[in-house]
């Protein structure tokens, strides 16, 4: 049957429907960034009408800081995934451009074809979170903790879409002195300056690092060669600051090969070579990505046999801290920590496991761990439910969900008292897969909730995508909630967001009565932390 130009018409309707069911304003560039089409809000978002948008670049309509993003944006889309959505400040034609905040997104259909970047008007959300543009820069270099986070889900992305990434190394040798030479304002200028410079010219201009005063890590694109024009911006910095004489800045690029490694290796690696650099400086580091995870590796090989024969031999311990119902304050169930061995934080080696592919074996070990506690003192004492952690590596693995369900059904009378939390360790890809092993558990009784919420940026997508019983608000939120507007405002919206889905909210990190009373005031419906009691040896009574 020949094709009919309506058939054409329909399919291009369903096309554009689907796209402004979650955007504002379509428009179709070449990868030059030349504009071939535009569509909906056009005046109300840049200010020109869709002749005069067609007469401009792409990258003319954004602000500076976003210039790398920009061109990430353009030359990096792949065939059939989207690329963001990034939140970014739009340039309007009348100079408006503080007041345009937008969440733009980006997909292509054919190689070397047109990008259809959808744009969406962002300020509204950030007003209903209290998001402040006097108080928040968007593209703030992130600490190495912070940056961490980062990195893992980065790294995951790019490992996908099969980008050339290098890792650019720059230590600014003396730069440290100046902190007490020069006055407060003016330290904070310089050193925003050049890590603001550090974040434009990393990739997708959110992926660099201060590693302290004088060092700085940064992804970058690695079909390019920036390294020179990089430390020529920087001494123009340190020329401004009248410090350009007393600084010694040496650069060192890394190669990336992304197909050598697994992302989880790749980001292992970089973070390794940050940690190099930090301690012992721009000397220590290596010369490619996989030497320096072989590096960790053989670093590291008497502590990962020995955490391969502790999760194989279960020589570990379970604790349990409580989590109680925040109106009446009796125990709603416990969470089950992991320690090896010491009462030391077993983050480092639950790290550790993640990067070397272990998390799955673990998560299983203290889920059997749990059902033969339940097993042997379950019956005498009324323990109530147990939630056990299954990270984000483990959900996603047909393997350990198979094994998950064996072990449940091996253990069925115990196996009643479970619940299970799934953390943000890992980012999930494949949401509609996960949702169905999370309905599985769900439908033979096992309740699940969503840990660390709010700390990853997808954890709105995970809450929308995922159907689950309750969400932890991550305890970054709650740490600060009487001394934070922002986190007191965000606190209060994610919980009412998630009644309104009929999801139950517990807080974390709580330590005093203060901060308790808050929660309990604005609708959170469970807490844990300290002020209820630390990890122990057996869980309380829980009321029948």
């Amino acid at each position: 049957m020949p094709f009919k130009s309506t058939d054409m018409k329909s399919q291009r309707d369903r096309f554009l429907a689907f796209a402004f069911a979650a955007a504002d304003l379509l428009i179709e560039i070449k990868q030059n960034g030349e504009i071939l089409y535009t569509s909906g809000a056009v005046r109300a978002i840049t200010g020109y009408d869709d002749e005069e948008l067609k007469t401009k670049n792409f990258h003319d309509l954004f602000t500076s800081n976003d210039n790398t993003l920009v061109s990430s944006i353009t030359q990096h889309t792949g065939v059939g995934s989207k690329h963001g959505p990034y939140l970014m400040k739009i340039m309007h034609k009348d100079g408006l451009s503080d007041e345009k905040h937008i969440f733009l997104s980006s997909f292509t259909l054919k190689e070397e074809g047109p990008i259809y970047i959808a744009v969406s008007l962002a300020d509204a959300l950030l007003s209903f979170i209290e998001f402040s543009k006097a108080e928040t820069s968007l593209h703030a270099i992130p600490n190495m903790k912070d940056f961490e986070q980062i990195l893992r889900k980065k790294i995951s992305n790019i490992s996908a879409t099969q980008q050339a990434v290098d890792v650019q190394v720059l230590q600014l040798e003396g730069m440290a002195k100046f902190q007490n030479q020069l006055d407060a304002n003016t330290w904070a200028g310089l050193t925003a300056a050049i890590g603001q410079l550090m974040m434009e010219s990393s990739l997708d201009g959110e992926t660099a690092v201060k590693v302290d005063d004088e060092k700085y890590l940064l992804l970058k694109d690695g079909e390019t060669n920036q390294e020179e024009i990089l430390q020529k911006k920087i001494m123009e910095i340190a020329e401004k600051y009248n410090i350009a004489d007393a600084i010694n800045l040496q650069s060192k690029s890394i190669e990336g090969d992304l197909s050598a490694l697994s992302a989880r290796e790749a980001t292992r690696a970089v973070l390794y070579t940050m940690n190099k650099m930090e301690q012992q400086g721009l000397d220590a580091v290596g010369d490619d990505l996989k030497g320096s995870f072989s590096a960790f590796l053989e670093e590291n090989a008497i502590k990962i046999s020995n955490l391969k024969r502790m999760i194989s031999h279960q020589d570990f311990q379970i604790k349990f801290q409580p989590i109680v119902m925040l109106d009446r304050e009796n125990v709603s169930h416990h969470e089950v920590l992991v320690r090896f061995n010491s009462e030391k934080s077993p983050f480092e080696l639950i790290t550790m496991c993640e990067d070397i592919g272990l998390s799955p074996d673990l998560d299983l070990a203290i889920c059997r761990q749990t059902l033969k506690y339940i097993d042997q003192k379950g019956k005498k004492n009324n323990i109530g439910q147990l939630a056990v952690n299954i990270s984000g590596q483990s959900i996603q693995s047909d393997k350990f969900v198979k094994t998950l369900l064996e072990t449940l059904k091996e253990y069925s009378g115990a196996a009643k008292s479970l619940m299970f939390e799934i953390t943000e360790s890992s980012e999930i890809k494949d949401l509609d897969k996960v949702d169905g092993y999370i309905q599985e558990l769900r439908g033979k009784g096992y309740p699940v909730c969503l840990d660390d919420f709010g700390a990853g940026a997808a954890s709105f997508q995970y809450l929308h995508k995922l159907q689950v019983d309750g969400v932890k608000i991550d305890g970054a939120y709650v740490r600060n909630v009487l001394t934070s507007t922002r986190d007191a405002t965000m606190v209060k919206n994610m919980t009412q967001m998630c009644h309104e889905m009929g999801v139950y909210v517990v807080a974390e990190m709580i330590e005093n009565e203060d901060q308790k009373e808050f929660l309990r005031a604005i609708g959170v419906d469970k807490g844990q932390g300290w002020l209820f009691g630390k990890a122990e040896d057996k869980p309380l009574p829980v009321d029948p």
